[in-house]
Formats: structure tokens, C-alpha cells, sequence
């Protein structure tokens, strides 16, 4: 009997606990499966609100350009209005800086540039790296344009580095900042072919080119967006690009390399988000951006700009700027940089 009221008493209070721990489990099931199926609905309802594209730059350049060019395009197909906040200052690192510490929901980006994610973090501590973002997806990759001015005794490239060589350090050349590309590309070639030439950093491009038209400066390594506007304007002589091949846009005008080999240095533009957003949202996002770059017409746009479309997945995107970063590294010699270490 002693062993009867054992198991009943027992029995009892066993079945109790187990029918707790059951209870338990299939709340924390429920919880869990709610939770899970909230992040899902969450992410499927983005997006729900107004998205910012914070830009490093002022308004009027190339990439200000390129990044209202995408806000349009992505308006439609993400069914929200997507809207540019111009946020320049200290090459960048003030915006980049303020989106890898904005909330990881995907209403806030970075429309950057080369510089903010290679050429300035490899000539100057930053208080970020590659890490604290997400790379989304590259839309556009530029080349760099030399200019001179038309006052400077040179028809082409030989004759400019021919009176350079006559003239050593008598030469300066404009950037929108130092260890922005056109700073460094300018450094790269003044080491390649040999010549003495003086950097001068100024706050745009825009400006650079104010004074290279008005012969303040007689030479310039510009954004070939910012330069293109300028291609038949008489105060200026175009001599060759920055790229591997010439471009379409100009096929007249010869590549550095081609006098040069193995010089090679351009410029992309794409979108980041901070870190810890969402695989879901860093995919819609990236599938809109790719949807646009292959739109003729913003192919088309983009063209006028001086600028090529580009179409990238978020890993292709990180291994463009890897990739990018080893062959800068010539060019942060050039400059006479000791890389910092962020």
C-alpha cells in the first residue's frame, strides 16, 4: 500500500511538473515561432516609411548626381520615397560616420565612393572600418580625367610630361582633399612618368575645376563626371584617363597606360547600410539597385555622367573593395603616406 501511495502521490506531482514543462515549452515554442514570423513580416513590410541616403558630398557634383539618380529609380520599386541628405565634410568620414551609428533598420544608407572606404582609411585614421558597414550593392564606377589648362604649352600627354620634367615643382594640380582619388591617382602619375608636380587639396571638385578653367591651377586629375561638361570648353585640354581602356565617352583621348603600362586607377560608387542590418533588408535593397543599374535609361543617364553602371551582389561588392584597396597601395606610396592602422 506504502508503494501504491508512492506512485499516486508522486504520480501525481510529476504529472503536475509535466504538464508545466509542456505548457513552458509550447509557450516558448509559440514565442519563438511569433518572434520569427514577426521578423519575417517585418521584413517582407519594409518598407513601411521614408529612406535616407546620406551622401559625403554637396550638392551639384557627380556623385550627388548619381546618388539622386538612384533615389529616383529606387522610389518605384521599393514603393517609398527615397530621399538624399548631403552631409560632406572630412572626406567623408563625417557621413560614413554617422550612418555606421544610425539604426540598423535599413531607412538609413551611405551612397559612398572609393575614397570612404579605400583611399582615405589607407592615408589617415579613421574612427571606422570595412566592417561596421554592409555593403549592398555597387551602381557605378568612374575614371579619373587629366586636365590642364589650355594656357600650359602642351598638346598631349608627352609634351605636358615633357614640360613638367622642364619645370619640377612649378607644376601643382587640384583634388577635392587630400587622400581623396584624385589626390592620389595625381601622386601615382607625377611618380610614374617622372616629374615633380605639387598637390593642392581643396573642400570639391567643383572648385578644382573653377580654378583650372580660371588658370589659378594648370592641372587637375577630375571625376569624369565632373570633367565631362567640360570636354569641348576651350580653356581646357583633355589628355588622357585613369582607366584600363579609353572611354566611350571620349575615345579620342588616350589612357595613361598606354604611354605608361600598368597604370590603372578608378573610382566606384555604391550603397552600404550599418552593420547589423538584416540579411532580408540588405537583400530587397540590393535586388532594387541591381534592378536599376540595368535600366537603359539610367545606364543611359549615367553614360552623360561620364560614368559606367555597375551591378554587384553585397559579396561581390566587399571583394571590389578588397580588390580595390591592394592597388591603391602604390598610390598611398606615391603620396608619401605611411598607411595608419584603423
Amino acid at each position: 500500500m506504502k508503494y501504491f501511495h508512492f506512485l499516486n502521490g508522486q504520480g501525481k506531482k510529476s504529472f503536475v511538473i509535466w504538464r508545466w514543462l509542456a505548457g513552458a515549452s509550447f509557450a516558448l515554442g509559440a514565442w519563438g515561432a511569433w518572434g520569427a514570423s514577426s521578423l519575417w513580416a517585418q521584413s517582407i513590410a519594409y518598407p513601411n516609411k521614408p529612406i535616407t541616403l546620406v551622401l559625403p558630398y554637396s550638392t551639384g557634383g557627380t556623385v550627388d548626381n548619381q546618388a539622386r539618380l538612384l533615389a529616383s529609380a529606387l522610389t518605384p520599386r521599393l514603393g517609398q520615397p527615397v530621399l538624399v541628405r548631403n552631409m560632406p565634410g572630412g572626406t567623408g568620414t563625417i557621413a560614413t560616420e554617422f550612418v555606421i551609428h544610425a539604426a540598423p533598420d535599413g531607412y538609413t544608407l551611405l551612397f559612398a565612393s572609393s575614397a570612404q572606404m579605400t583611399s582615405v582609411p589607407m592615408t589617415e585614421k579613421v574612427n571606422y572600418k570595412l566592417e561596421d558597414l554592409a555593403t549592398v550593392s555597387a551602381s557605378g564606377r568612374g575614371d579619373m580625367v587629366l586636365a590642364i589648362n589650355a594656357e600650359v604649352p602642351a598638346k598631349n600627354i608627352t609634351e605636358f610630361i615633357a614640360y613638367a620634367k622642364a619645370n619640377p615643382g612649378k607644376i601643382s594640380y587640384g583634388s577635392s582633399g587630400t587622400g581623396s582619388v584624385a589626390h592620389l591617382v595625381g601622386a601615382l602619375f607625377g611618380a610614374k612618368v617622372g616629374i615633380d608636380i605639387v598637390h593642392i587639396p581643396y573642400k570639391g571638385g567643383g572648385a578644382v575645376m573653377q580654378d583650372l578653367l580660371g588658370g589659378q591651377i594648370p592641372m587637375m586629375f577630375g571625376n569624369s563626371g565632373d570633367v565631362m561638361g567640360y570636354v569641348k570648353n576651350p580653356r581646357i585640354k583633355i589628355l588622357a584617363v585613369s582607366s584600363a581602356q579609353r572611354m566611350k565617352q571620349i575615345p579620342e583621348v588616350p589612357t595613361v597606360s598606354e604611354f605608361y603600362p600598368n597604370f590603372e586607377l578608378t573610382a566606384w560608387q555604391g550603397t552600404l547600410a550599418p552593420a547589423k542590418t538584416p540579411k532580408a533588408i540588405i537583400d530587397i535593397l540590393s535586388t532594387a539597385i541591381q534592378d536599376q543599374s540595368k535600366d537603359p535609361r539610367v545606364i543611359e543617364t549615367l553614360t552623360r555622367l561620364g560614368v559606367d553602371s555597375l551591378t554587384t551582389t553585397p559579396e561581390q561588392m566587399v571583394a571590389l573593395i578588397k580588390s580595390e584597396q591592394a592597388g591603391y597601395l602604390d598610390a598611398v606610396k606615391a603620396a608619401g603616406f605611411n598607411r595608419p592602422s584603423n
